[in-house]
């Protein structure tokens, strides 16, 4: 019969030390939710409340598993909302009548943050900020929408409809529907997709008396609309810093700016939609770009081996993250390499610059896309990953945790700690990270595999189901995350032996 000695070390201080591990420990971890068009949530617009929050937790509990940290979760798709708003109607997607509200009620983002937090995961708020009308005639729009309302602040195309970037009142008005997400809600981020000026056509002079009443001196029309799209985004910019500066602001153009640049022959973003991410990345009014590159290693136009080092060569001290189409390359009738994906994934990690990746869409995640899901959990998304932090939003960190404890059953070891105090910048402890190591180990916080858990929401205890014989000597680190992932330059320790 074996005679157990248990140590507990009164808790203990120490600084961490780094070295470079094969799997990164900071890498953002991203997946769109897609609203629009039910591709991904809800899929079924007359489903009840109570369904739709179902297959919601779903799809979470999906994400978490193979290894997602961040979601962007679309809640505006064409001025419409996914949110109790006093601006805009409830979105046909949702409930399959524009302005009608769910029954019984519930708040999609709402819930959503509260899920995603509950996991440890980031929710950014996906805004489309100038469709208006996707495709005119496929329903009918809601008496208050803004296409009815201000009909003058609408440009037409065939059958497309958007709000007009150069008018200042749409600028105040779209700036107005972010600043009322951003006080309301608990967001981590704010998020814009690539839609400013349209795809198809080619705008040509359906703004050309908007140009003439509010060009603001600028003589050359494309210039003129590149800086509608320029100002508004400062001014967001502006506007968070000012109201929540922890709200991490990201936009993600077409993964093409001009073919000069790389030598592409595909369509040029910075000519045909204004979009001018460069002005973005200089002016530093984002937080992160997420390019979407959408194309295949060797794609004869756009291959994305010659524009991924382009966009980790001009970043600077933007994050950078790379939209992956996961959707296309796992479809079954792709008839490319069934490696693209993973050959991308390692790509991006292989380029210092690259802080991670956003997968579109969530579904190839959520239906394990030709095993793409389990691919995530048993290999590149193998240990745990903390987002990467942003030393110009928040370079404090938090506290340690105190009075660390340790205690055995038959189901393995339980901890328990107490919070840290506030730090000096004012932040407390929004999450822990939990360690193991044999007590022959160095103590290398670096180093993912050692991570066994990452506690959501500050709760200070964690059960670890492991057979406590199995081993001999073990060792638990505990560290404190603040709300911007910063964490603990200390930690607590405690340790247990187990004598024959």
């Amino acid at each position: 019969m074996k005679s157990i000695l248990i140590i507990l070390l009164s808790i203990s201080f120490f600084h961490q030390s780094f070295s470079q591990d094969k799997f990164p420990k900071r890498e953002f971890r991203g997946a769109w939710v897609a609203t629009v068009g039910n591709i991904d949530w809800p899929s079924d617009r007359n489903a009840t409340p109570g369904k739709q929050i179902s297959e919601l937790v779903s799809i979470f509990d999906k994400l978490e598993d193979a290894g997602i940290n961040a979601v962007l979760f679309q809640i505006r798709t064409e001025c419409d909302a996914l949110y109790e708003s006093e601006l805009e109607p409830w979105s046909y997607w949702l409930t399959s009548e524009q302005g009608k509200k769910p029954k019984p009620f519930f708040d999609p983002l709402e819930f959503a943050i509260s899920e995603a937090h509950a996991r440890g995961m980031e929710l950014h708020a996906w805004f489309n900020p100038y469709r208006s009308v996707k495709t005119i005639g496929e329903y009918k729009n809601a008496f208050n929408h803004i296409s009815e309302t201000n009909p003058d602040w609408i440009l037409s195309f065939n059958n497309y409809k958007m709000l007009d970037p150069g008018h200042p009142e749409v600028r105040e008005f779209v700036l107005k529907i972010m600043t009322d997400v951003l006080t309301r809600y608990d967001v981590d981020g704010i998020h814009f997709d690539d839609y400013f000026y349209p795809y198809t056509p080619k705008v040509s002079n359906e703004d050309s008396l908007t140009f003439v009443k509010y060009n603001r001196g600028i003589k050359d029309l494309d210039d003129w609309r590149r800086d509608n799209i320029n100002s508004l985004m400062a001014n967001i910019y502006e506007v968070i810093k000012a109201v929540k500066p922890y709200v991490k602001f990201g936009i993600s153009p077409f993964g093409i700016v001009e073919n000069k640049f790389t030598d592409t022959k595909g369509f040029n973003s910075y000519s045909m939609i204004y979009c001018d991410p460069l002005n973005w990345i200089e002016n530093k009014i984002v937080d992160y770009i997420n390019p979407q590159l959408y194309w295949a290693m060797d794609h004869e136009l756009a291959p994305y081996a010659k524009l991924l080092p382009w966009w980790d060569s001009i970043v600077g001290d933007v994050h950078l993250y790379i939209g992956l189409f996961s959707s296309r390359f796992l479809a079954r009738n792709y008839s490319g390499r069934s490696s693209e994906l993973g050959n991308q994934i390692r790509m991006n990690r292989n380029h210092s610059k690259v802080n991670g990746a956003v997968y579109f869409s969530a579904k190839s995640i959520y239906n394990n896309m030709n095993g793409f899901a389990d691919s995530l959990k048993n290999n590149f998304y193998k240990y745990p990953a903390l987002p990467p932090t942003m030393s110009w939003k928040d370079s404090i960190p938090p506290l340690p945790p105190k009075n660390l404890v340790m205690r055995l059953d038959s189901n393995g070891v339980f901890l328990t700690w107490d919070k840290p105090d506030i730090a000096t910048d004012g932040d407390g402890a929004r999450g822990f990270v939990i360690y193991s190591f044999d007590n022959s180990d160095e103590i290398n916080l670096d180093d993912p595999s050692k991570i066994v858990h990452i506690n959501p929401q500050a709760t200070t205890k964690f059960k670890h189901f492991i057979s406590p014989m199995n081993k001999k000597e073990f060792v638990y680190v505990v560290t404190s995350l603040d709300k911007h992932f910063n964490e603990s330059k200390e930690y607590a320790v405690v340790s247990m032996e187990i004598n024959e």
